[in-house]
């Protein structure tokens, strides 16, 4: 049941430690996601998957990515959003623990004994497997390093968390934090206003690193863009190595596997007759399921805003009622299933990105230079946003109105903004090409992040 945005960063990274590295990586991933990224396999959870491999990314035959499920409990169909979030994560530690630590050991019978572990968000567990192996587990931090150091504070009881219930309703109350921008309460992370099992996970993270003398965490950034942030994050070394948007990694020869099908049609072609700059792109990641009268709202301030526009609205999230896909095939937009949206971020007809704000999103868009319009929904979606807006001027958050509905006119205002030629347009487009610039060179061969990276390396 692992998200599309716990699947890509884990991917990438993989490919670039397989690659430098010259090793071999598996990426474990739930059973019912193992099997639809690899629909004709019939590998049973805890064992190795010979099917599920990539091409090895080495002219010498080193540096292969690998696939392998465990079980987390769930089977095919079954959407987070609709479990409670304790019974969630009971069912993966029981199962997961079970069958990764079966994976592994069938790896050694193998002969190919588990060296390292790399675990993300939810997964703390896994370092219980590490220690039983005797091999060491790292914290891979796939949101970005602003939202690690709010939750650091919270756990620690920083004195800004302390505010009242007046406080939290009051529009002008805002927390200062170390490093970071000014935030309102509704910039925080969703599970720290309201509380859930997800939030003690996250615990879990931080006394599971400070069972360590140097704990070291991965994470899903580059220096440049959040060093204050870091810098006042005592007794951790954060190892920043993004963004991990890497397309120098990504093997032409393997056709991406997502869990999604890449809708077919002629999109890429689309946008080729478009202006530069000038079509908006619409994407709400692999989870975000929206009412129908939302919908209805996007769909009409797209229309009444008369630019381009290509919007991907999965089968699964679309509202019931034959009425919807009426109303989507007029206009002037192209509304897809699936895309790939690192090739659509990266086209020079694009000139606005409205996203959920997942950092996956969020990030790829920083690193293609796209301003963004952002309609948070939960987890780090809305701290994202504020720095998005308030730390490095590349984009707007869209306010919802009472009933929670992002109306059309709002959507229209915020495109108007970003999309227009007053100055605050003009800063926006070059805050984007600066922080885009600095993306790429974090990544060159002398770049922080590479640099980073070849010494974790060379650490193992």
């Amino acid at each position: 049941m692992a998200a599309q945005g716990q699947i890509n960063p884990a991917r990438h990274l993989a490919r670039r430690l397989a690659r430098t590295a010259k090793a071999r990586v598996t990426i474990a991933t739930p059973l019912s996601s193992h099997r639809r990224l690899f629909p004709g396999s019939l590998t049973a959870a805890g064992e190795p998957d010979a099917m599920a491999e990539e091409a090895p990314l080495n002219p010498d035959g080193s540096g292969v990515v690998a696939y392998a499920p465990y079980f987390d409990g769930f089977g095919e169909g079954t959407h987070p959003n609709t479990i409670d979030p304790e019974f969630l994560m009971e069912m993966i530690k029981s199962h997961g623990s079970r069958t990764l630590a079966a994976m592994a050991r069938n790896f050694a019978a193998g002969g190919s004994p588990v060296t390292y572990i790399l675990y993300t968000i939810l997964l703390t567990w896994a370092t219980d497997i590490a220690r039983d192996l005797g091999v060491p587990a790292i914290h891979y931090w796939i949101q970005p390093a602003s939202v690690f150091a709010i939750y650091y504070h919270y756990f620690h009881d920083h004195p800004g968390f302390a505010f009242t219930a007046t406080e939290e309703e009051d529009s002008s109350f805002s927390l200062e934090l170390p490093g970071l921008p000014y935030l309102r309460v509704k910039d925080l992370p969703s599970i720290i206003t309201t509380p859930n099992a997800y939030l003690s996970a996250h615990m879990d993270i931080f006394d599971e690193l400070s069972k360590s003398d140097k704990p070291i965490v991965l994470v899903n950034t580059f220096y440049e863009l959040e060093a204050p942030v870091i810098d006042k994050i005592p007794g951790l070394e954060l190892i920043t190595i993004g963004p991990i948007v890497d397309k120098s990694s990504m093997p032409k020869a393997v056709r991406s596997r997502d869990l999604f099908n890449e809708d077919m049609g002629d999109y890429m072609e689309w946008l080729d007759t478009q202006d530069e700059r000038s079509v908006v792109y619409v994407a709400f990641g692999s989870l975000t399921r929206f009412s129908r009268q939302q919908v209805e709202e996007l769909d009409l301030g797209l229309k009444k805003s008369g630019l381009p526009y290509l919007w991907v609205l999965r089968k699964d999230s679309r509202p019931e009622g034959g009425g919807v896909d009426r109303i989507l095939k007029e206009g002037k937009g192209k509304v897809v299933q699936w895309c790939s949206q690192v090739r659509v971020l990266d086209h020079k007809a694009v000139g606005c990105f409205v996203t959920h704000g997942g950092w996956n999103s969020t990030f790829e868009a920083l690193a293609s230079g796209v301003p963004m319009l952002m309609l948070p929904q939960r987890l780090d979606q809305a701290t994202n946003a504020r720095l998005a807006e308030a730390a490095w001027g590349i984009g707007l958050r869209l306010e919802a109105g009472e009933d929670g509905l992002v109306e059309a006119a709002e959507l229209r205002r915020g495109l108007n903004v970003v999309m227009g030629e007053g100055e605050r347009a003009k800063e926006i487009r070059r805050k984007a090409e600066e922080w885009k610039e600095k993306a790429r060179e974090a990544l060159a061969e002398d770049g922080s992040s590479s640099r980073n990276l070849k010494a974790f390396v060379n650490s193992l």
